[in-house]
């Protein structure tokens, strides 16, 4: 089969076009960014724009795509307070875009991704699909929107769009600030890593390995309930318990981070039942077993 992923040359993105090619699949790969050549044989670099529905339809055509896994995104929450016009546009107009060229086409399966940022504040425990959104920043509005276009594509059109709510991405090659990888990559230059407070800050994390799995098993699923799932590692640790995992791997390490929270939202622990019912996902990276891999990675690369 052959799949459309944009954003294919980004953090999640290459994990999914990876994915696809090991299974003997075209990866079409989408991207606003030139760079290194194809990966594997089935790998297919195109340059374009999300907001050039001409291209993302000539692309499609030309290689007969069926399905389309749109990863391209602005995807940092904290960005979004910089520059909220900007995030609007690359991920509800870009959004937008990519489901009316599968319209246009007739492709009916695009998976689209929203976030655990949609839910904003939940004091709900389990947080299931159920729980109201309540997004809090610019980008989990348009996390919010971006499942919404989806569904509403579904009813109106026909389609067969999907969103997955996906968690906290750790893992190698995220180029984006995160804690976690954040933490690892002082520790390994030898230097002290400090915050003034958020050793309680409960995280949300989910192995990029897990997060590109449970895509590839949204893109091919034949039949399925929801429109949208949950997808995280099943785990919500704080951050004091995922630096004392950190210390026991590097013992010279130094994390100095005070109590209390880092803000951002309050939620309780996500099920994933739906995910494990519908799309058979199933979190494969224990946080002990990706913290120990990121750590090797961190020694040989910047990111």
């Amino acid at each position: 089969m052959s799949v459309l992923v944009t954003g294919g040359r980004g953090y999640l993105g290459r994990y999914v076009v990876d994915g696809l090619t090991a299974g003997g699949h075209t990866a079409v790969d989408y991207s606003r960014d030139l760079g290194p050549g194809a990966r594997h044989a089935l790998h297919v670099p195109v340059l374009g724009e999300l907001d050039d529905v001409p291209r993302l339809l000539w692309a499609i055509e030309e290689h007969g795509v069926e399905r389309i896994v749109h990863t391209a995104a602005q995807s940092h929450p904290d960005v979004s307070l910089a520059m909220p016009l900007a995030t609007v546009q690359a991920n509800v107009v870009g959004t937008c875009c990519v489901l009316e060229a599968a319209r246009l086409t007739g492709i009916a399966r695009v998976v689209v991704f929203s976030s655990e940022c949609a839910y904003g504040h939940t004091d709900d425990q389990p947080v299931t699909e159920a729980a109201p959104l309540q997004p809090r920043t610019p980008y989990g509005v348009t996390k919010a929107a971006t499942e919404m276009l989806g569904r509403s594509y579904n009813e109106c059109f026909g389609m067969d769009a999907i969103a997955l709510r996906v968690a906290e991405v750790y893992g190698p090659g995220q180029v984006m600030p995160q804690v976690v990888g954040d933490a690892i990559r002082a520790a390994v230059r030898g230097e002290a890593f400090r915050l003034p407070h958020g050793r309680d800050q409960k995280l949300q994390l989910v192995h990029v390995t897990d997060a590109a799995a449970a895509t590839l098993a949204a893109c091919f699923v034949d039949e399925h309930e929801l429109s949208v799932y949950n997808v995280t590692g099943g785990v919500q640790p704080t951050l004091g318990e995922v630096l004392g995992l950190l210390s026991a791997l590097l013992p010279e390490a130094v994390f100095d981070v005070g109590p209390g929270v880092m803000g951002g939202d309050r939620q309780g622990l996500f099920d994933i039942g739906a995910a494990r019912r519908d799309l058979g996902y199933e979190p494969r990276v224990t946080l002990e077993e990706g913290l120990r891999e990121y750590v090797v990675w961190l020694r040989d690369h910047e990111f």
